[in-house]
C-alpha cells in the first residue's frame, strides 16, 4: 500500500515533467510555424511592395518631367555713367587752358587797375574844380590836407592801389569763393570814385 501511495505521488511529477517538454516542443513548433509563415508573408509582401514601388516610381519621374522649367535670369543692362556727362566738358584741365585762364584774369585785373586809377583821377580833378570855383570843402579827413594843392592827385591814388593789391591776392587765394570774387574790391573803388566825381561836378 505504501508502494501504491508512493507511485501515486510520483506519477503527477513525471506527468508534469513529461508534459512540460511536450508543451515546450509544441510552443517551439508553433513559433517555428509562425516564423515560417511570417517569412512566407514577407516573401509574398516584398515583391508586392517592390512591384508597387516600381509602379509608383515612373509617375514620380513623370511628375518631375512635368514641372515647369526654372525661370531664366534676366540681365538688366544699366546705362553707363559716361552717358550722363557732357562730351564737350572734359574732366581734366590742361596746362594751356590754365594759362589762358590766368592770362584772361591778368588782363581783366590790369583793365580794372586803369579804370579805378582813372576814376580816382577824375575824382581828384572834380574836387579841385569844386574847391577852386565854388569854394567847396573836402569832407574826407584823410584827403583834406592835400585838397588845397596838386598833391591831391597823388594822394587819392592810395585807395585804388590798395584795392588793386587786395584783388591780386584774392585772385590766387586758396578758397574758391574768394578766387571767384577777386574783382569786387577794384570794382567798388571804381564805382565810388565815379560817384564822388559826379557829386563834385553837381556841386554849385
Amino acid at each position: 500500500m505504501i508502494l501504491a501511495i508512493a507511485v501515486l505521488l510520483i506519477h503527477p511529477q513525471l506527468a508534469t515533467k513529461v508534459s512540460l517538454p511536450a508543451e515546450k516542443a509544441a510552443i517551439n513548433a508553433s513559433a517555428a510555424i509562425t516564423v515560417s509563415a511570417s517569412t512566407v508573408d514577407a516573401e509574398i509582401f516584398l515583391p508586392t511592395m517592390t512591384s508597387s514601388l516600381d509602379a509608383v516610381a515612373p509617375p514620380a519621374v513623370e511628375s518631375n518631367a512635368a514641372l515647369p522649367d526654372a525661370p531664366l535670369p534676366i540681365t538688366v543692362t544699366a546705362p553707363a555713367p559716361i552717358a550722363f556727362l557732357r562730351p564737350g566738358n572734359p574732366l581734366t584741365v590742361s596746362v594751356n587752358e590754365l594759362r589762358a585762364e590766368n592770362r584772361r584774369k591778368e588782363l581783366m585785373w590790369k583793365g580794372l587797375v586803369i579804370a579805378s586809377s582813372s576814376a580816382a583821377t577824375f575824382d581828384a580833378w572834380s574836387t579841385r574844380h569844386a574847391i577852386s570855383t565854388y569854394g567847396a570843402q573836402e569832407l574826407n579827413p584823410m584827403l583834406r590836407p592835400f585838397a588845397g594843392n596838386a598833391s591831391l592827385y597823388a594822394a587819392i591814388q592810395v585807395g585804388p592801389a590798395l584795392m588793386d593789391f587786395v584783388g591780386k591776392k584774392m585772385m590766387y587765394s586758396r578758397h574758391p569763393w574768394v578766387r571767384r570774387m577777386w574783382w569786387v574790391p577794384q570794382s567798388a573803388s571804381f564805382v565810388s570814385s565815379v560817384f564822388c566825381g559826379a557829386h563834385n561836378l553837381a556841386y554849385r
